[in-house]
């Protein structure tokens, strides 16, 4: 999965899905056939500023282009309907505090980032 054109359309996608401006969306965003999308949300008392996926042993640039403050949801894309189910993620927060997980994103729907806990459904 290549990260670099993955990282800045989540970015954008969820840059305009938190602004409410969904309309605004390119066509091949809402192409469910070759994307993996999905959700993070943010359900701890502390902020994420990162989130990286590994691939191949390298770190991704971070899918993030701004904060996950407390009650924020964002949805990404690896932009690709191909690949391993299991990556592992890394999900740093701005009060140092960090997961670092393997992560099963053919059964993760939506991650949840609790106080010391990560969990999905």
């Amino acid at each position: 999965m290549k990260r670099t054109t993955a990282t800045l359309v989540a970015a954008i996608a969820g840059t305009l899905i938190a602004a409410g401006m969904t309309s605004a969306i390119p066509a091949f965003a809402a192409d469910d056939d070759k994307h993996w999308y999905f959700d993070v949300e943010n359900d701890s008392n502390g902020t994420v500023n990162e989130f990286r996926t590994q691939e191949d042993g390298e770190w991704s640039e971070n899918w993030l282009s701004n904060r996950l403050e407390p009650g924020d949801k964002i949805k990404l894309d690896f932009e690709t309907d191909e690949g391993q189910c299991e990556v592992r993620t890394q999900i740093h927060l701005t009060d140092g505090t960090y997961f670092d997980a393997p992560v099963d994103y053919c059964k993760a729907k939506t991650l949840v980032i609790q106080n010391n806990t990560l969990r999905w459904k």
